[in-house]
C-alpha cells in the first residue's frame, strides 16, 4: 500500500525564508510514515493493544533536494519498500511542481513492551497481505563517527515533547539539534539533509546533553546513555 496525499505547504513548516524548513520536512515525512502505518494497522495504538509491541524508528535520513515555498502545492508519497526479518524499510518522496523536492529513507523495528527486545516483523502485524512497493528513491544512509568532542547544550524533556508512546518525539530531537544554530546562520546556509539514528529512548523530565562530534555531527546523551546520533548537512 502506498500513501498519497496532496496539500499546500503550511506556514508552520517554513523557515525564515518562507521555504520548507529542515524540521518541517522531517515532520512531514514522519507524519506520512505514521499515517501509512496507521492505514496498515501497524500504528502504535493498534500494535500495543493487539501485539503488546510497537514499531519504532531505528534511523531516518531526510534530504531536501529543492525548495518548497509557503502555499506551494505538493504531493507526498510513502510506502514500505522492503520487509526483513525484524525491520521495515520505508521510503518517502515529496514532489512540488512535478519535481522531487524531498526524499527520505527510514528503517523501523518492532519493540516488545514487556522485555524491550526486538520482535520479528511477522509477530507484530506484518503478514502476507503487506507487500513491498516499488519506489525509485536515490538515498543512502551515511557512515559517521559519533565520538563526542564537546558539550554544547543541556535541555530538559518537557511534556510537549512527548508522543503517545510516552517517550520523546522524534521531531523534538531534531529541534534540539537545529537549535544549536542561530536563525541568521540557518538563513545563510539552509540545512539540506538530516540523518538521525535512534539508540535509546528518553522520557519526560530527563535531562539531555547535546554534544558536538564534528562539523554538523551531534550526539545526545541521557545519564551517560547515548540516546540519538544526528548529522546535519
Amino acid at each position: 500500500m502506498k500513501l498519497v496525499k496532496h496539500d499546500r505547504l503550511n506556514y508552520s513548516f517554513c523557515d525564515t525564508a518562507a521555504n520548507l524548513s529542515a524540521v518541517g520536512a522531517f515532520q512531514l515525512v514522519e507524519d506520512a510514515i505514521c499515517e501509512m502505518m496507521g492505514e496498515l494497522k501497524l500504528d502504535g495504538e493498534t500494535c500495543v493493544r493487539e501485539y503488546d509491541a510497537t514499531w519504532v524508528f531505528v534511523k531516518n535520513r531526510v534530504e531536501i533536494r529543492r525548495p518548497v515555498h509557503w502555499m506551494d502545492e505538493y504531493v507526498i508519497e510513502c510506502a514500505i519498500t522492503d520487509i526483513g526479518g525484524v525491520k521495515l524499510l520505508v521510503d518517502t518522496v515529496i514532489k512540488s511542481g512535478g519535481n522531487v523536492a524531498v526524499v527520505s529513507r527510514a528503517e523501523l523495528c518492532a519493540i516488545d513492551h514487556q522485555s524491550g527486545r526486538i520482535r520479528r516483523a511477522n509477530t507484530v502485524g506484518v503478514d502476507d497481505k503487506i507487500k513491498p512497493e516499488k519506489f525509485d528513491v536515490d538515498i543512502e544512509f551515511q557512515k559517521i563517527d559519533f565520538t563526542p568532542i564537546d558539550l554544547l547544550d543541556t535541555v530538559v524533556v518537557r511534556s510537549s515533547d512527548i508522543d503517545f508512546n510516552r517517550h520523546t518525539n522524534n521531531v523534538a530531537y531534531v529541534r534540539y539539534i537545529v537549535n544549536q544554530y542561530d536563525a541568521n546562520l540557518r538563513g545563510q546556509r539552509p540545512i539540506c539533509a538530516i540523518e538521525i539514528r535512534y539508540i535509546n529512548q528518553s522520557f519526560e523530565g530527563d535531562t539531555l546533553k547535546i554534544y558536538r562530534c564534528g562539523d554538523g555531527v551531534f550526539s545526545i546523551y541521557s545519564n551517560d546513555k547515548n540516546v540519538i546520533n544526528c548529522t546535519l548537512m
